[in-house]
């Protein structure tokens, strides 16, 4: 049986991990091993995200292996972490290598990193001149974080100086115990040091942009250094003094570890490396390291590539999965590297019935979770699909006992729907992984559940045909089909986690409007009625014709939102601009809304709720005031919306329409269902939010044109969505 070794491991694109896992490589092929290397295509915090993510660990045959090594930090979630070492304590009878500084259950290999953290300080220190120095570190329960902040406090006592507790800052390894410490600085909080030494790369890079953006700029006024050597610290600006590890040295001893553990023999590595200290602007230095023209050109290249493929588009247009793997081999390209193109080989592991749940005898909950069948499909390009045993791993054509491979196992899901698994293989290749390749994974991953959406939809249309729930005049449902609906729409809710409700819309007076004009133009405005409300509801609710001018519109909301209030505000506009467009007289459009705590709990009582509510709704025709004025409210509210920078108030409104403030602000919460105050201050901040995304503003640009003063803005913006607008952007534009 071929040598083979598995590697667990997050983030293969990210070069210090992606140099562990060379370093690996290069030790494993010389002494003739594969390796099989299991990583995520994202790593979240939502549940369903990763239930389909753990489910790859279960395509793990350890009786195919001799031993795995574990990368622990490219993790970034602790409990991720912790979950695959359960993991392997409980199914991996293997000799396992654990690349971090714990010390139980498995072997592990480490750096000396609190030597590294000691001369990235002194050079501080000697060089520069600094004296009062700041340490952030990573958290408090993380031993690494201890063993950087003692290579630091070595280097202070070393020349003599002093640390305060205070400056002994114990974060997150990530960026926003970064931007804390900016805002303390900044804000006069803590005084402003002569340098702060970042325990990682990531806190720097954040650190030297928050500093920025605030008023302080690096190294003028501030010294900031980092570690790890990344080169997202190469590219910032200014460019970012580390200290670069040689984690191709980490994945190097690592391998030689498990060698000795698996086979008894002991062994070296073939070479031996120690890290460099990467001088840079970020601490006054000039860089020593040009940056590499071709790498970058390289990169653009890739890039262009990609933005160039619509790779999205053309997946989603496939109509059928033979069509859609067709598409996917076609767009292989824009992943993979041109000099490798007769050294690897991509497919796709689909599960028996990956797509169940879209035919009308399968529930929607119907669908696999957790592992996968026994039985794997790979989808070839030639449409010559066939079957290999999951406890396999890999389909034969993937199985070479001739050369040493590498190949990338990738989990693929949609949410906590498993479909398979995506595998990628290269033959004597140490260094073929890049990002581009996770983009086209979850290209795939988004483009089956829509090909499984697409399927679910055309047989769900087939079975409402048949079983004649339409309304033939409008095409909506009717009544009658309310509790065949029922089940879907409970499930669709909970699954969402949002808040039910329900409308009830009637148009009266429908029989002057036929007696004035015949029945072919009250027909025609019912048409065009149910083609507006279906226009609004673009969040997935289900609508239905309940009678002769009464509709129903099934749908869910956020706890906090009033998405129902501008629901039912769109459609009566929209009502209101379609008669007015016509000619005809007012028709008053009534309307009733149920939220989830009045929602029947069974499909048989769903009808005779239904019609409770449109009664309600037929009861309360609006009062003459509220249709007098309704037109010029609507247009108000449109001119709100559309110039949120204007300065308005509740009084300015009243005037405009001539009426006293009081009365103005009882018919205009009448009218929408909230206040005047509620609209201008959202309207503000949805346009912050536009602006934020759209543009490259500065925050107090942003705020001066939504009508704010600066502080105001970061105060209310916080407020409202548990952000500050500069997280909003780089979180958005980072997705």
């Amino acid at each position: 049986m071929q040598k083979r070794i598995g590697i667990i491991m997050s983030k293969v694109y990210k070069e210090i991990n992606r140099q562990q896992l060379c370093g690996i490589l290069e030790e494993a092929y010389a002494r003739g091993f594969s390796t099989c290397v299991f990583t995520l295509t994202e790593e979240s915090s939502d549940a369903a995200i990763t239930t389909g993510e753990q489910n790859l660990f279960r395509a793990i045959n350890f009786s195919l292996l001799d031993g795995v090594v574990f990368l622990t930090y490219t993790f970034s979630s602790i409990e991720y972490r912790d979950y695959i070492q359960r993991f392997l304590q409980e199914n991996c009878p293997l000799p396992v290598v654990r690349i971090g500084m714990e010390t139980t259950p498995f072997a592990n290999v480490w750096y000396n990193d609190r030597e590294e953290l000691r001369e990235v300080t002194r050079h501080l220190i000697q060089e520069h001149g600094c004296r009062d120095l700041i340490c952030l570190t990573g958290q408090d329960f993380q031993s690494v974080s201890h063993e950087r902040l003692a290579g630091f406090l070595d280097a202070v006592q070393e020349a003599g100086l002093t640390c305060p507790e205070e400056n002994r800052i114990f974060g997150d390894f990530w960026i926003y115990s970064a931007q804390t410490l900016a805002r303390e600085i900044a804000d006069g909080i803590r005084p402003k040091p002569d340098a702060v030494v970042c325990c990682n790369d990531t806190m720097a890079i954040a650190l030297c942009d928050a500093l920025r953006e605030l008023g302080i700029i690096v190294p003028d006024d501030l010294l900031v250094t980092g570690y790890d050597g990344a080169l997202e610290a190469e590219m910032h600006s200014p460019p970012v003094t580390t200290f670069q590890t040689s984690w191709r040295q980490l994945g190097r001893n690592a391998f030689t570890l498990l060698y000795t553990r698996m086979t008894g023999e002991e062994t070296k590595p073939r070479c031996i490396e120690k890290g460099t200290l990467l001088c840079r602007e970020s601490c006054g230095c000039h860089s020593k390291m040009g940056r590499n023209p071709q790498k970058e050109m390289s990169f653009q290249k890739m890039e262009d590539a990609y933005l160039d493929s619509n790779l999205s588009t053309r997946l989603l247009s496939c109509n059928n999965l033979d069509s859609f793997v067709r598409m996917m081999f076609d767009n292989m390209f824009f992943f993979a590297i041109p000099e490798y193109y007769d050294k690897e080989a991509f497919c796709l592991c689909l599960c028996e019935g990956w797509d169940r749940g879209s035919l009308p005898d399968h529930s929607y909950q119907d669908y696999r979770v957790n592992g996968y069948s026994d039985k794997m499909t790979v989808m070839s390009y030639t449409g010559a699909h066939y079957t290999f045993p999951l406890s396999d791993m890999l389909p034969p054509e993937f199985v070479r006992q001739e050369q040493v491979t590498t190949t990338f196992f990738t989990a693929a899901h949609f949410q906590d729907r498993c479909f398979g698994y995506a595998l990628l293989q290269y033959r004597g290749i140490v260094d073929g992984f890049t990002a581009h390749y996770l983009h086209f994974c979850r290209e795939i991953n988004n483009g089956l559940e829509f090909l499984r959406v697409q399927n679910a939809l055309r047989s769900l249309a087939y079975h409402n045909l048949l079983t004649q729930v339409r309304d033939t005049m409008t095409g909506l449902y009717n009544l009658k089909s309310l509790p065949h609906l029922w089940g879907d729409y409970l499930h669709n809710v909970q699954c969402t986690g949002e808040r039910a409700f329900w409308v009830a819309l009637s148009i009266t007076g429908l029989y002057r409007l036929t007696e004035s004009h015949g029945s072919l133009v009250k027909d025609k405005l019912l048409v065009a009625f149910s083609e507006q409300i279906q226009n609004a509801c673009s969040h997935g609710e289900k609508c239905l014709r309940a009678g002769e001018g009464d509709f129903l519109i099934l749908g869910s909301e956020p706890e906090t939102s009033h998405y129902h209030n501008l629901l039912v505000q769109n459609i009566r506009e929209q009502f209101e601009q379609y008669q007015k467009t016509l000619g005809q007289s007012h028709l008053p459009l009534q309307y009733a809304v149920a939220s989830e705590e009045r929602m029947p709990h069974n499909p048989e009582d769903a009808e005779k709720a239904a019609i409770i509510l449109l009664s309600k709704a037929k009861a309360s025709q609006p009062s003459y005031s509220e249709q007098l004025h309704y037109t010029d409210l609507a247009e108000l509210r449109r001119s709100i919306y559309k110039n949120p920078e204007r300065d308005w108030s509740l009084g300015m409104c009243a005037e405009l329409l001539n009426i006293s403030s009081s009365y103005f602000h009882r018919i205009y919460q009448k009218a929408f269902g909230v206040s005047c105050a509620s609209d201008i201050h959202r309207s503000k901040l949805e346009h912050a939010k536009f602006l934020l995304l759209h543009t490259s503003d500065t925050l107090q640009e942003i705020a001066r044109k939504c009508g704010y003063d600066y502080s105001h803005f970061m105060r209310t913006f916080k407020k409202e969505f548990g952000m500050t607008p500069t997280e909003y952007r780089r979180g958005k534009t980072d997705v």
